[in-house]
């Protein structure tokens, strides 16, 4: 077995290849192209099995693809996890590689859930629509920033902004600016709008997403992002992992026999932000079910703030246990 440590970069890739002694039998610099990692790795299977590790990059994916497709496993770790690893050698490619091939050949490295292709693509959709949404509110508030800079009051009959008739209001008013970036609300509302119909063709049948929609108070596009952002749920070992992923789970401290607790752990942003709106709208919704009863309860304890996060694990543990188990909601 040889293992071999890659230090992936846009343009060059720096690898160091260790037998089972861990002796360095070779270190290799050529360009991050598909012809050129294929004859590195073409060099190498000549010597018998291999195993491969690299970093977590923003471009890895294709990198990670091509070389499993060669029959190879490949470790992806998280740069910030093996940082404390790798203190010891100068911080340059070469160390890097060697370091990445000596702590796979003596197993210290843990790696991360590498998404399938399917899972990307879902990903990429949602973010988009994300990202075009973000885009749709800063142009709703330019305008509404135009409006107030040249003391134009709304009328009061618009209680509601940016219906059809109040943006034939703005048209009227003339202002260059304001009908710009009016032209541009217009396309943008079209392109969240293909990106919606997309999704409803792709995964609006999907078994996991018609699984998390029976949940009252999600829909179709909150589904589709919770079920991009996890994967496949079965890769957490219990419903307590899937919440500190997420980052619905506060923190807890112990020394002796005290114990107390602390703030909510970092997590996933986007999956922790459709799940508290998701729990929000189903207390609304489905105010009888086990979880609407538990956010009325923690309300009066700790607030509406603190409630809200709260209720956002419920969910999580509910929809966790629904997809092991392949079993609708219950409100009950």
């Amino acid at each position: 077995m040889r293992y071999i440590g890659l230090d992936i970069h846009k343009k060059h890739t720096q690898a160091c290849i260790r037998n089972e002694d861990g002796k360095i039998l070779s270190g290799e610099r050529f360009k991050t192209e598909a012809d050129d990692i294929a004859s590195f790795f073409a060099k190498q299977e000549a010597h018998g099995p291999l195993s491969v590790t690299m970093e977590a990059t923003g471009f890895y994916f294709w990198i990670h693809d091509f070389i499993v497709a060669r029959g190879h496993p490949v470790i992806v770790v998280h740069p910030a996890r093996i940082k404390p690893l790798m203190k010891a050698k100068a911080k340059n490619d070469r160390n890097d590689a060697s370091m990445l091939a000596e702590l796979l050949r003596t197993g210290c490295l843990e790696g991360i859930y590498v998404p399938p292709p399917e899972i990307r693509e879902m990903r990429d959709l949602t973010r988009h629509r994300e990202s075009l949404v973000r885009k749709k509110g800063d142009l709703k508030r330019e305008i509404i920033s135009s409006l107030d800079q040249h003391g134009v009051m709304k009328p009061l009959d618009y209680r509601i902004s940016f219906t059809k008739k109040y943006i034939k209001w703005l048209r009227s008013l003339n202002d260059f600016v304001i009908n710009e970036k009016l032209d541009l609300l217009e396309a943008t509302v079209s392109k969240i709008e293909n990106v919606e119909r997309l999704i409803e063709e792709r995964w609006g049948e999907d078994e996991d997403v018609q699984i998390i929609r029976s949940v009252p108070g999600i829909g179709l596009v909150t589904a589709t992002v919770i079920k991009a952002e996890l994967g496949d749920v079965a890769r957490f070992p219990s419903a307590e992992n899937l919440a500190a992923y997420i980052g619905v789970s506060p923190t807890t401290f112990q020394s002796g026999e005290k114990e107390w607790g602390g703030p909510v752990r970092h997590g996933n942003s986007r999956v922790k932000h459709v799940l508290i709106e998701a729990a929000l709208v189903h207390t609304r919704s489905c105010p009888d079910s086990k979880i609407s009863r538990y956010n009325f309860r923690k309300r009066e304890s700790i607030g509406g703030a603190k409630a809200a996060v709260a209720t956002g694990r419920k969910l999580s543990e509910a929809i966790y246990f629904m997809l092991v188990r392949r079993q609708p909601f219950h409100a009950h």
